[in-house]
């Protein structure tokens, strides 16, 4: 393959999502990339759920199956028989742009001295009000920028150099949330630089639920226990936990500015909801500091 046209593989992990995915696969196969030029690797992570019959999928399209829960280890799976000199990163439920790995080839190529991206993510609502979950979501969710700027970027949009997974190892498989950030960490403590294109875009469902969010929070918590960044004194422990559970005052700028179509009265419920969320989160984080076990939402029996 030529410089102009390096090989990219796309890593997809599944989960019971045949219906999005096969979305997300059409996606794929419209890109302004040429067909020969990627390949996409699906990992479904559960065994039992087989792809149904009649699922089309285009020749440069595998599908291959991952028994241990977690999407980092599906993740992982894929990346054992990735082909290209590039590998991206999206999720099942995502919507790639049309020109999604022609505008990552070419961030690469105009930033030499960049080995990942961080692509936009766009939320998307499924009615034409927000719920109270909907509105958190556009004001909170997928901050790639800020993400970037602390050398990370979640695995719905990431586009990493090969050779970046060669020298620094896999994601941690045992993770079930925050592998994606633990990754990015260890990534930049290497010295490999990250940028964030608006350019590179995906379209992601905002969560709907308020009971999809809380359990994405007690996911979270695990991934910030294994972080390893926060103290092991038990009183400077307690002080960081207080720390994050006060008011969010401070965010009020960001959910006018980030929330900008949402009305005053959506505005205040979703300062609300950040506080409940931030006690919430410290809450977990306690928890699994103190020995109890990390939330599970998925099933693995």
């Amino acid at each position: 393959m030529s410089l102009d046209t390096p090989f990219v593989s796309v890593i997809i992990p599944t989960y019971r999502d045949w219906g999005r995915l096969a979305v997300c696969l059409k996606a794929l196969a419209d890109q302004t990339y040429p067909a020969d030029a990627f390949e996409v690797i699906v990992v479904n992570n559960d065994p039992k759920n087989r792809v149904p019959d009649n699922y089309t999928l285009q020749p440069n399209v595998q599908v291959l199956t991952e028994a241990k829960t977690g999407s980092y280890a599906a993740r992982n799976l894929g990346l054992s028989i990735a082909k290209g000199e590039v590998i991206g990163f999206t999720d099942s439920d995502c919507i790639p742009a049309v020109n999604w790995i022609e505008a990552a080839v070419s961030y690469f190529k105009a930033n030499p001295t960049f080995d990942r991206i961080g692509g936009k993510v766009e939320l998307f609502i499924a009615g034409k009000k927000h719920t109270l979950a909907e509105a958190y979501e556009v004001v909170y969710a997928f901050r790639q920028e800020d993400n970037v700027s602390r050398s990370t970027s979640v695995t719905a949009n990431m586009f990493t150099k090969r050779k970046v997974f060669d020298a620094v190892g896999p994601f941690n498989a045992d993770m079930f949330s925050g592998g994606d950030f633990e990754w990015g960490m260890r990534a930049g403590a290497k010295n490999y630089r990250i940028g964030f294109s608006a350019d590179v875009v995906v379209k992601h469902p905002a969560r709907r639920e308020l009971k999809q969010l809380i359990n994405k929070i007690k996911r979270v918590a695990e991934g910030k226990a294994n972080e390893g960044t926060r103290s092991q004194q038990p009183v400077k422990r307690f002080l960081e936990f207080l720390y994050e559970a006060r008011p969010p005052v401070n965010e009020l700028k960001q959910i006018y500015a980030r929330g900008s179509a949402l009305s005053f009265a959506q505005k205040m419920q979703v300062f609300i909801l950040r506080y409940r969320i931030r006690v919430q989160r410290a809450y977990e984080e306690m928890k699994i500091y103190n020995g109890a076990k990390p939330f599970r939402d998925i099933v693995t029996s």
